[in-house]
């Protein structure tokens, strides 16, 4: 059996495995993390659209927190999580980030690192204040939260495409400058490249066709799970974990050769008024299958592994 074909059936058979009580549950996941699982450095969980917001018993939450519980019931674990945006649900708020390095705490423990990017949602200085750890050091930006992310055979640069008082994003001037600099140590070792946004919004085809080392775009804000490519470009949007849309995860697994995007989704749910939205896919068949076969869906999605070819 092919690691892949492992990894997708070790996930998968978690996917209602109630772990801890709710009641007290960052406490009691925290206490029971043990440190005798090891972590797979070639191993990457990605999150995106959690949309948390401060209250437990809220969908969202309950979906985060199962999705954490899997990750830490694996093994190995994945050393890196990556979470791609809409961390808070609403307009970030103190008290949502800090309920979010509650949840996170479990993670921390098990030293699984862990990074995101600033979506529509989030507010970067509610963000800061909760997370004044992350900001030792300077950004090479200022007011940007930018990071890069390294991994034996491939590295993940994050980028900030908030744009104040816009769903959308953008990229702006000097923070596409950098990442041209940037990308030009990758001549080499693979390299993806993403935001909460996607890549109709941010623009950076050109510099992304410019590196020798670009594997990929990879974003949330659609709540799909899709691959699609255009003029070359390979690009990866990320399901929601739990706010509405595809819902679930996805676990990356790194070769020499091959980046293999696994979806781990275990639910769908699509509001009506997005039916009308602009984000709609063009391949998006309006067939209610929010309402008819969704488990058929569910299925097709799951099996909807991505393979990458790195270069």
């Amino acid at each position: 059996m092919k690691r892949r074909d492992f990894l997708r059936m070790t996930v998968l058979t978690m996917c209602s495995t109630p772990v801890f009580s709710a009641s007290t549950w960052a406490d009691e996941v925290t206490e029971n993390v043990t440190n005798d699982v090891p972590l797979d450095k070639d191993l990457v969980a990605i999150f995106s659209d959690t949309h948390i917001l401060n209250r437990p018993k809220a969908q969202e939450v309950v979906r985060v927190k199962t999705a954490i519980q899997k990750i830490l019931a694996m093994n190995p674990r994945p050393a890196t999580l990556l979470i791609y945006g809409d961390v808070a649900y609403d307009a970030g708020g103190v008290d949502t980030y800090r309920f979010v390095r509650e949840l996170l705490e479990p993670i921390k423990k098990a030293g699984i690192h862990w990074e995101a990017t600033m979506g529509n949602h989030d507010r970067l200085n509610d963000f800061q204040q909760i997370f004044p750890e992350r900001f030792t050091k300077k950004s090479p930006i200022p007011n940007r939260y930018i990071n890069v992310v390294e991994t034996p055979k491939a590295d993940f640069i994050l980028l900030d495409s908030y744009l104040k008082g816009q769903v959308r994003g953008e990229i702006e001037p000097e923070q596409r400058a950098w990442l041209v600099e940037t990308l030009k140590k990758y001549e080499k070792k693979p390299v993806f490249v993403g935001c909460h946004h996607p890549l109709c919004e941010t623009n950076l085809e050109v510099e992304l066709r410019a590196c020798p080392g670009f594997a990929a775009y990879i974003h949330g804000h659609c709540h799909w799970w899709m691959k699609s490519e255009s003029d070359n470009i390979p690009q990866i949007c990320f399901p929601s974990v739990g706010c509405w849309g595809d819902m679930g995860f996805v676990m990356l697994n790194l070769t020499e050769t091959e980046a293999t995007f696994i979806p781990n989704l275990n639910a769908y749910q699509l509001p009506g008024w997005y039916k009308k939205s602009e984000h709609l896919p063009e391949d998006y068949n309006d067939k209610d299958i929010h309402t008819t076969n969704v488990e058929k869906y569910l299925e097709q999605l799951n099996d909807a592994i991505v393979t990458i070819k790195l270069p």
